[in-house]
């Protein structure tokens, strides 16, 4: 379920960006006060190839870097690649391409470190956003993909851009996100698949590397309204189940409750709540509370 194209993209990137050496000074893509962060509890500024690129044919979706030279010819660059976005606001990193937020990497010299697919790798936020200009501050820790437990933690991020290219128009049914406390701790889908929502039936899901994952099929949905979540039987029905890796609770357990709100319906999007207690028949009951979705329709 889970596509890492968005970051893989990122990787390929930085590599052309440092193998065209330096650029133009702060802000080099034209303009802006650049690009900082700490890395490791150390403060830089990335001076030597700055810049923010959008393109009408992927609306909403920037890629932002920031490059310094670490010694010699050996570069070091951040690249932020920010997703559906058409507004300003605070946005998840460690999400995939089809969610609104976004996906970090450093690529130091020929080594790479990427946010993880678990939905809660950082945080951008945006605090300024024109045609011509984006500014604003992030935070995430990034991983190597070929030694995990090898990690940069980045903090105190902040960017004030010029924005090379046309952004074209963000379309309503573009980004989704989905949360929940489940178990008592804080979750975020990173990947989220909307599988049907044709005649009053949704069927979606959301997971996170490492973590949970959540599936909804509501299959008699006509509009706003409150949705109790029900048991297999003749008729309509409200299902939703969660997964950890082998281990598997679902609303169609005898002894499970809760219920679905949806707050908004639109041919573009579906928004609402969610909360419950789900069993099974093996690992006990899983409590999953503040729910939150807003999801974008094919």
């Amino acid at each position: 379920m889970a596509r890492s194209l968005g970051g893989t993209a990122a990787v390929f990137l930085l590599a052309a960006v440092t193998a065209c050496g330096g650029g133009g000074g702060p802000g080099g893509g034209g303009g802006g006060s650049g690009f900082t962060a700490s890395v490791d509890g150390t403060a830089y500024t990335y001076d030597q190839f700055t810049r923010a690129s959008v393109s009408a044919q992927l609306p909403g979706n920037y890629i932002l870097i920031g490059s310094r030279i670490v010694s010699g010819t050996t570069a070091e660059s951040i690249t932020l690649s920010i997703y559906n976005i058409s507004a300003t606001g605070t946005y998840p990193l460690g999400v995939n391409s089809s969610n609104l937020g976004g996906f970090a990497s450093i690529l130091e010299g020929s080594t790479s470190f990427m946010t993880p697919l678990n939905g809660a790798s950082g945080t951008v936020t945006v605090t300024t956003l024109t045609s011509t200009r984006i500014a604003g501050t992030f935070a995430f820790t990034a991983a190597n993909p070929l030694s995990p437990t090898s990690v940069k933690t980045v903090t105190n991020g902040s960017f004030d851009l010029t924005i090379t290219g046309t952004p074209g128009t963000v379309l309503p049914n573009q980004g989704s996100s989905m949360s929940a406390q489940i178990a008592g701790a804080a979750w975020n889908g990173a990947t989220i698949v909307m599988i049907n929502s044709t005649s009053g039936v949704f069927a979606f899901g959301a997971q996170s590397v490492g973590g949970y994952s959540l599936n909804f099929t509501l299959t008699s949905i006509t509009g706003p309204g409150t949705y109790p979540l029900s048991t297999t039987g003749p008729g309509p029905s409200e299902a939703l189940s969660a997964a950890l890796g082998s281990t598997g609770w679902s609303s169609q357990f005898a002894g499970s409750t809760g219920s679905v709100v949806v707050t908004s319906l639109t041919n573009d999007r579906i928004k609402g709540t969610f909360s419950a207690t789900l069993t099974s028949s093996a690992s006990g009951s899983l409590t999953i509370a503040g729910g939150a979705f807003d999801l974008g329709i094919p």
